[in-house]
């Protein structure tokens, strides 16, 4: 697997609008973000239902992460003690 499908991989994982737009042509997605025709032709037989669950399950974990930096902590356990 080549750097450029990887980073694409990444990017239809976390943004989606991009991976709408992939999912309602993978061909034209693919090509349009630079990658070569062996790794667009792989894209085209990427399980989509595959892709949605995995994508949802990142945003989720994300969001049950705990806030990283001082700040961050700091802020939550404001919200916290104000209760909301």
């Amino acid at each position: 697997m080549s750097a450029s499908l990887e980073t694409y991989l990444v990017k239809l994982y976390l943004d989606r609008d991009a991976r709408r737009a992939f999912l309602a042509d993978p061909r034209r997605a693919a090509t349009a973000a630079g990658l070569d025709a062996r790794d667009v032709a792989a894209l085209e037989r990427v399980d989509r239902d595959g892709l949605e669950l995995a994508a949802r399950s990142f945003a989720a974990k994300r969001g049950a992460q705990a806030p990283r930096g001082r700040w961050a902590r700091l802020r939550a356990r404001w919200r916290r003690w104000r209760g909301g």
